[in-house]
């Protein structure tokens, strides 16, 4: 599914399927980014509820599983994109995180940011890790900007599991947030291209 933003994504995944519950995020993933966009706004205006774990520079698994009840609809890993937190540090694998989330009957949703499909070491860059591999960890669906590292339209996209994205595009919502023809056509190429 994709909508005309990565924010205009994770607001269409989270009001699709967790009004009026609670998603747990870590503290040190509380982004602004871009636009003035801040994670713990879009949530709101989606009807979700933020479930603030962790420490901002320390969070832990057990931090995420004292968390949930009954209410939770899902786990949230927001990617650190335009800066770090660096030195006294820890945070769940995404590995890890699923397994957690399963083991609970919850999905793991991941905000990866950037669209990176290709590993950036091959370049000399860093390390970052691709939608493939949150996705073979374990994630239910993870949501990444069109244009950035995938080089293509302004868009967000969505992948993942056909029960989580699915129901995407039967949302109200999608209308309001879906890209235009034009994007769609450059887009179809642009994944031809990868």
């Amino acid at each position: 599914v994709m909508g005309n933003n990565n924010a205009a994504a994770l607001m269409l995944l989270l009001a699709t399927h967790a009004p009026g519950r609670a998603v747990l995020v870590s503290r040190s993933q509380l982004i602004e980014i871009g636009g003035s966009f801040r994670l713990p706004e879009l949530m709101a205006a989606a009807g979700a509820r933020l479930v603030e774990v962790g420490c901002t520079n320390r969070t832990h698994l057990p931090d995420y599983e004292r968390a949930i009840d009954g209410d939770t609809a899902a786990i949230l890993v927001a990617h650190q994109s335009n800066f770090r937190i660096v030195g006294f540090t820890t945070a769940p694998t995404h590995g890890e995180l699923a397994d957690l989330a399963h083991r609970h009957g919850l999905p793991l949703w991941v905000d990866q940011g950037s669209g990176c499909l290709h590993d950036l070491r091959r370049w000399g860059l860093p390390h970052e890790e691709t939608v493939a591999e949150l996705l073979g960890a374990g994630a239910d669906v993870v949501c990444f900007s069109g244009d950035k590292l995938f080089g293509g339209p302004q868009a967000g996209l969505l992948v993942g599991r056909r029960q989580a994205v699915d129901p995407l595009g039967r949302h109200p919502m999608y209308r309001a947030l879906r890209p235009d023809k034009s994007a769609l056509v450059i887009m179809d190429r642009v994944l031809a291209a990868h």
